[in-house]
């Protein structure tokens, strides 16, 4: 099997509920023997001998414990399939839902098993009563773990909001200062000499810079942008490099029009193209081969061929961390890096945003 660094993301937290677990368990295990031990009275009225009782008991035990642990399971996977902010009715409906037909499930077996294996005799308003009961408790029991995760994933949403908008602020200042650096206008100034020379190519190139700069100081205080806009801009970057280091530096773009009016963070698609020239050897022997496309899963996709440098330029602080702190604070989405078979990808995902 090739080897693959990926990152994948999921939109909502993993939650382990609660943490403290063992203590937990213990908690569940008390509750279910005395859940269970006062349901024998309470559903059934018992008189009958000692036998009788222990089988009852050992009914009310398994429904219980059924219904307890899976109702957890139920929050569990709604949680991890809803998110508990941005699709709250949805997360409540399932949860209500779901919970209503587990639980008459487990207490019509409870009842079948408790008329014909035990000879109780229930009447139809025993039988509702005995159901709504079990909701009752359910609903209880099942509040408590929705509240227990929604205050983890509310603290830890809290948390990771505080840390992105601190680097989104980063960002937006390293990542001007990352691009208005000295190396960078001292190789476009030094190629803008040699190309000035009666060459038709030089008012391109400054055009090109002048649009850069000009980009830079409108996103600064944009959170997203079109993608549109972000091609335009990775054009005119690319035809500045491609000036500098001519057919060594091949880069396709091959992004349709209808994802154009997809959002993305300002300068992410730039700061790729960037890092793959910054890292990778260009040269006569082994060009740089670039590739831009958008997938089936409208992802966008950035994909260079690899072979590092040996002198590579210092590390700016603005990566593919930044990068991905940002679209989980956008889009709640996460960004995904492959490296495989001599290639390096990594693949951003566009969503949908107004602007206006």
């Amino acid at each position: 099997m090739k080897e693959t660094k990926e990152a994948s993301i999921e939109c909502m937290p993993v939650i382990e509920y609660p943490r403290k677990y063992g203590r937990e368990m213990l908690i569940r295990a008390a509750g279910i023997v005395l859940i269970s031990a006062v349901s024998v009275f309470l559903d059934f009225g018992y008189s009958q001998g000692e036998g009788d009782f222990l089988k009852a008991f050992l009914i009310s035990l398994i429904r219980t414990a059924l219904i307890w642990n899976g109702s957890m399971l139920i929050i569990q996977f709604a949680i991890g399939r809803f998110s508990m902010f941005r699709e709250t009715i949805k997360l409540i409906a399932f949860q209500v839902i779901s919970l209503c037909a587990f639980v008459l499930l487990v207490e019509l077996a409870e009842i079948y098993t408790a008329v014909h294996y035990l000879k109780v005799p229930m009447t139809h308003s025993d039988k509702t009563t005995l159901i709504l009961g079990s909701l009752l408790i359910t609903f209880t029991i099942s509040s408590l773990y929705a509240s227990v995760a929604f205050f983890i994933q509310w603290k830890a949403n809290l948390l990771r909001t505080q840390a992105l908008e601190k680097a989104n602020l980063e960002a937006r200042y390293d990542t001007l200062r990352n691009q208005v650096n000295p190396h960078f206008l001292f190789n476009s100034l030094n190629t803008l000499l040699m190309l000035v020379n009666d060459n038709p190519v030089a008012s391109r190139y400054v055009e090109s810079i002048s649009e850069i700069m000009r980009y830079m100081l409108q996103s600064q205080d944009k959170d997203a942008v079109l993608l549109r806009d972000e091609l335009k801009i990775a054009r005119d970057y690319v035809f500045i490099q491609q000036s500098r280091f001519g057919d060594k530096l091949i880069v396709e773009f091959d992004v349709d029009e209808k994802y154009w009016h997809y959002a993305i963070p300002p300068l992410a698609l730039q700061m790729l193209l960037e890092n793959s020239i910054k890292h990778n050897v260009v040269s006569k022997e082994d060009p740089l081969n670039v590739k831009v496309y958008v997938n089936d899963l409208v992802y966008l996709v950035i994909e260079n061929t690899m072979k590092a440098r040996m002198d590579k330029d210092p590390s700016t602080g603005v990566g593919l961390g930044n990068i991905r702190n940002r679209y989980l604070h956008l889009s709640g989405k996460n960004i995904i890096v492959k490296q495989e078979q001599g290639k390096f990808t990594v693949m951003l995902p566009l969503f949908e945003k107004s602007f206006d």
